[in-house]
């Protein structure tokens, strides 16, 4: 079975595009409670704020140059559940080195995402409308941003600060999962 109907397609882009972010203004939110129980300073908790951002300025050539030759849905299911993965494993970390890392992987999984979905949003659509789906898949940017932050505070608040990640991570992966039966064109 594939997924062939453009706007289920720019519908399930546009919300990875959410949770993207959601994931990634979560650090944030539940900074306070996560920076004391890992016991970080304020470098410290700027250097995990920022993490993500060094594996996906190092990757996200990488996969542009991926999605040239290989089929794009594979390599944004695979960079998806690795960020997913590695959201969940930022919820279990311990230390400032792990949850650095964890970071790290995040952002090498955001990159193909990031670099590879708008490529198939641009194939779909007509010309004409291009700009309007581009624009859909974009508002999710403060969108998600916004969510991590109101979604982040209030699992915080109710079940801790890990629960945040976990959540995020889940939802995230369980996505991945349906990017595989998209038909690419």
């Amino acid at each position: 079975m594939r997924i062939k109907n453009p706007y289920f397609i720019l519908a399930l882009l546009s919300g990875l595009n959410l949770v993207n972010y959601l994931d990634r203004s979560i650090v944030s939110a539940v900074g306070p409670s996560l920076q004391k129980d890992l016991d970080l300073n304020d470098v410290e908790f700027g250097v995990v704020i920022q993490a993500f951002m060094l594996g996906y300025f190092l990757t996200s050539p990488f996969f542009g140059s991926l999605g040239d030759r290989f089929r794009r849905r594979g390599l944004i299911a695979l960079g998806v559940a690795v960020w997913s993965l590695a959201t969940v494993a930022s919820g279990l970390t311990r230390t400032f080195a792990a949850m650095v890392g964890a970071r790290v992987i995040v952002g090498v999984g955001e990159a193909s995402y990031a670099t590879l979905a708008p490529t198939i949003i641009d194939d779909l659509a007509k010309p004409a409308s291009k700009n309007r789906w581009l624009a859909v898949f974009y508002v999710a940017i403060p969108v998600g941003s916004a969510l991590g932050y109101v979604l982040g505070g209030q699992l915080e608040h109710a079940y801790g600060w890990r629960s945040a990640f976990f959540i995020a991570g889940g939802s995230g992966f369980l996505l991945a999962l349906v990017v595989l039966f998209i038909d690419e064109f």
